[in-house]
């Protein structure tokens, strides 16, 4: 692997899996409050969702898998896009 990947690979690593759960998390919370607000139970914005009796839709995870290729396929091409300015810089002194 080139030396100039290295960096962006390790923040990859990172922030890859933040993307999937966090989007996960999202959708996940986003169902429970909508599911509250339909049954009458609104609350407040401050108060978690209640667990709801059903399983959640498999399609959330579906959805953290999709953000997750989305967010590869945008960091894959930005981190080319700055390893080939790099090394076009470092060709021309």
């Amino acid at each position: 692997m080139n030396r100039l990947y290295e960096p962006w690979f390790r923040a990859w690593l990172i922030l890859a899996p933040i993307i999937g759960l966090s989007s996960y998390y999202l959708m996940r919370n986003s169902w429970r409050r909508i599911r509250d607000i339909m049954q009458g139970n609104a609350g407040s914005v401050w108060d978690a969702p209640s667990v709801p009796d059903v399983s959640e839709p498999p399609s959330f995870v579906l959805y953290a898998i999709a953000a997750t290729v989305l967010f590869t396929l945008f960091w894959a091409g930005v981190s080319k896009l700055y390893v080939q300015s790099q090394s076009s810089d470092s060709s021309n002194p």
